[in-house]
């Protein structure tokens, strides 16, 4: 399975705001530049995520995005599920009248068990233990540039 950019970018931004949880509303301006992403797609990815009720918002000098729950409540699986059209490495899975083969095809088997493998380690991992690791990344990063 192949995450689209759209998966990429907000997984990058629920992160963020993972790491900034603390701090309250974040500008949304301020992760696009955290994280090298357009504004204007960051916005439209946003607008999903608030929408799904994992991101609240608010208007205003002041205002911004934050995680509506706390980062060990959501995990990788709620954001890209949220933002991919389906997590199932074949057709078939989702709409079973696409295959008069269905059900006696063995290589519907392996794909439940890619999609089921993709699905569990998603959920295994939190927006804290990711914040947390990216934490850790960005100090190493940071002591192997001195």
């Amino acid at each position: 399975m192949r995450l689209s950019t759209m998966s990429r970018y907000g997984l990058r931004a629920m992160i963020d705001l993972a790491e900034h949880y603390a701090e309250g509303f974040v500008q949304l301006r301020d992760i696009a530049l955290r994280q090298g992403v357009s504004f204007r797609y960051l916005e439209n990815i946003m607008s999903r995520l608030v929408s799904a009720g994992l991101v609240a918002s608010t208007r205003g000098r002041t205002g911004g995005f934050k995680l509506s729950r706390d980062p060990n409540e959501i995990t990788a699986f709620d954001v890209v599920s949220t933002l991919e059209q389906t997590l199932s490495p074949v057709p078939c899975l989702d709409s079973h009248n696409l295959c008069d083969r269905f059900e006696h095809c063995a290589a519907k088997v392996l794909a439940e068990k890619l999609k089921n493998a993709v699905v569990s380690v998603l959920k295994s991992f939190t927006l804290e233990e990711l914040a947390s690791k990216q934490k850790e990344l960005n100090s190493s990063k940071n002591i192997e540039e001195v």
